[in-house]
């Protein structure tokens, strides 16, 4: 179920194992149960697995990409972006 998300999840340090995904810590923060519903404890992962994003290499305003502070827990090398639908021309007749 979450297989879909793993390349992205994985990137900031998430694991994704079977039908739930684990924080860096080990915790769970998303699952699914017997009957198929599906639930958040992490509104990132929550972003992630119903909206259609990809995670992409931070920049600053210069266009420079920013490192990790490795003294804080989130990483901010990385952040997300919303991948838009491409939509066709409508053919005139």
């Amino acid at each position: 179920m979450f297989s879909d998300y793993k390349e992205v999840l994985e990137k900031a340090n998430y694991s994704v194992r079977g039908n739930e995904i684990l924080n860096p810590q080990g915790q769970p923060v998303a699952g699914s149960d017997a009957y198929g519903q599906v639930w958040y404890k992490d509104p990132f992962v929550e972003e992630v697995c119903t909206k259609k994003v990809e995670l992409v290499r931070a920049r600053n305003d210069k266009g420079h990409y920013i490192a990790d502070d490795p003294d804080t827990p989130e990483n901010e090398a990385w952040t997300t972006k919303v991948v838009k639908k491409i939509k066709g021309k409508k053919k005139k007749k």
